[in-house]
């Protein structure tokens, strides 16, 4: 997810596109026609996705999340929403499971104080869904979890841990952010950074596709949060933010003051892939990258693939649905 950031009487204000903002500008891809020059499958004959609408997500099929499912589409696949709780019975139509800044009811736009989240942040997710989850990608299942800034790491807290990641309910900043006005919290990770001040893109199957023009050389993501893994977890790196990166927890999602805490994210991580059994887990820790976003009050500067700075993330985010569909080994 993007954010702008302003300086007013020595504080920083964090001025969020988040679930209680009404869309002003676009909403969808807009103008914006989402094209893959070579699908890998045949119009309908690729995996069939299942996107998590059940959880007040803040992510649909319908607006924020139609440019991804529109580029799965275009690669072949088949996706659907699914507005049931997760199961073994919903989850056994899918080869890929995607759930994406889901909330607990107490945290959606009708439950909460005007512009304040209700932390810590209920979970979106019961006990029974997370164990049908862990279930079905131990039996060869594939997730595609995010969870963009506070409050969604604490609402997934516990289906992340599940899979061994320990989601931190923070902000987090590139190195490179000044915090002036109109400066933007692009997150980049190079494949071959030319100093540690910068995001790691980590080498893997994922990052080094199958054939000429799948390799990626940068992704870029606009702000979300920075997590940790349990030790002893066997995971792969993806995307790893380097030194002078840093992490925020305000009290709330507007103000990000002087006093708010600051730490260092170095070594934390905004990407994850593991394998748990015979499935497989991606973990991401912010979302406007996978799809197509506008910006409403940066006169809709667009967030996502189609950002002029991201030149690489619409190849980034096949490969990776392309790994989660075995088709990468």
């Amino acid at each position: 997810m993007f954010k702008m950031i302003t300086m007013v009487s020595m504080s920083v204000v964090l001025l969020c596109n988040l679930a209680f903002a009404q869309p002003k500008g676009i909403v969808g891809t807009g103008n914006y026609v989402v094209t893959v020059a070579n699908p890998a499958f045949k119009s309908g004959a690729g995996p069939r996705v299942l996107i998590d609408e059940a959880h007040n997500n803040y992510q649909t099929m319908d607006d924020r999340f139609k440019g991804f499912a529109d580029l799965l589409i275009a690669d072949g696949a088949t996706v659907k929403p699914l507005r049931e709780r997760l199961s073994a019975q919903t989850l056994a139509e899918a080869d890929i499971l995607v759930i994406c800044n889901a909330l607990n009811e107490k945290n959606a736009n009708e439950k909460r104080t005007k512009d304040k989240w209700l932390l810590p942040a209920p979970d979106a997710f019961t006990e029974d869904e997370i164990k049908a989850v862990r279930d079905w990608v131990n039996a060869g299942g594939s997730l595609l979890l995010i969870a963009d800034h506070m409050p969604f790491p604490g609402a997934a807290e516990k289906l992340g841990d599940a899979f061994g990641v320990l989601m931190l309910n923070n902000f987090a900043f590139d190195a490179a952010f000044t915090y002036k006005p109109g400066d933007m919290n692009l997150i980049k990770f190079y494949r071959e950074p030319a100093t540690p001040n910068v995001g790691k893109l980590r080498a893997h199957p994922v990052t080094n596709g199958i054939k000429k023009g799948e390799r990626i050389p940068l992704v870029v993501s606009f702000t979300g949060n920075a997590f940790r893994m349990r030790p002893g977890v066997a995971f792969a790196p993806i995307l790893e933010l380097g030194r002078g990166a840093k992490i925020a927890w305000p009290s709330d999602h507007v103000d990000i003051s002087l006093q708010t805490p600051f730490a260092s994210a170095e070594g934390l991580y905004q990407g994850v892939v593991l394998r748990p059994g015979k499935g497989r887990v991606a973990v991401f820790g912010e979302a406007s990258m996978f799809s197509v976003n506008y910006a409403e009050w940066a006169n809709d500067y667009p967030t996502g693939f189609h950002n002029p700075d991201a030149p690489n993330n619409k190849q980034f985010i096949l490969n990776l649905m392309h790994w989660l569909s075995n088709r990468i080994k």
